[in-house]
């Protein structure tokens, strides 16, 4: 008798598997928060037991950094995006100003600023994602520097570093977030024609 083999799994399944449980994990940790949320209410959220959301995540941690991730990978690729097209008229204010607005836009379908404000609060706790929300903001700041380079070859922005300046102006973001997670995009609708006024270069 030949012995019964089970079908095998493809890659894509299981990236199904574990995006749908990460998107369930996010809405329950945005409704309630990261500690408030269990493990049971996950399961019920993405109508999943307990065994098929274990084999992806061991522990409730783990979400936490992957939901994280997710939510920094996000904003980095905005950024990114941005940053491609600032070049030759599009001054450094014209860049983050459309990375506000992108931004904006992702949060009304994700809620991206209030996941943002969990996220910082939980690193001050959590080492990994401490780590992790760190090294994003490097990567950033020297994607920002780039384009800041350009500038001064160009005769601008001359009396500081690239990185100095890369890093002060990327610090616009986190208080952008932090006010639109609060007041929504219509307390925030303002935000970015006034970094294209103070950033005109």
């Amino acid at each position: 008798m030949r012995e019964r083999t089970l079908p095998r799994v493809s890659q894509q399944y299981k990236d199904d598997q574990r995006g749908e449980i990460l998107a369930a994990a996010r809405r329950c940790f945005l409704r309630n928060g990261f500690h408030r949320t269990s493990m049971q209410d996950v399961f019920t959220e993405a109508g999943k037991s307990a065994g098929a959301v274990y084999r992806y995540f061991p522990k409730k941690e783990d979400m936490i950094v992957a939901v994280a991730a997710q939510n920094l990978d996000d904003v980095a690729g905005v950024l990114r995006a941005a940053l491609a097209r600032g070049t030759g008229e599009n001054g450094v204010g014209e860049v983050m100003a459309e990375l506000l607005e992108v931004v904006t836009d992702l949060h009304r379908d994700r809620q991206l600023a209030n996941m943002a404000v969990l996220v910082w609060s939980e690193a001050q706790r959590n080492r990994e994602l401490a780590d992790r929300l760190t090294a994003a903001t490097v990567e950033m700041s020297a994607e920002v520097a780039g384009l800041v380079r350009d500038r001064q070859e160009a005769g601008a922005w001359t009396g500081a570093p690239a990185e100095a300046l890369a890093q002060a102006i990327l610090s616009l973001l986190p208080g952008f977030l932090f006010n639109l997670a609060l007041a929504g995009p219509d307390g925030v609708a303002g935000f970015p024609n006034a970094v294209r006024t103070l950033l005109p270069q």
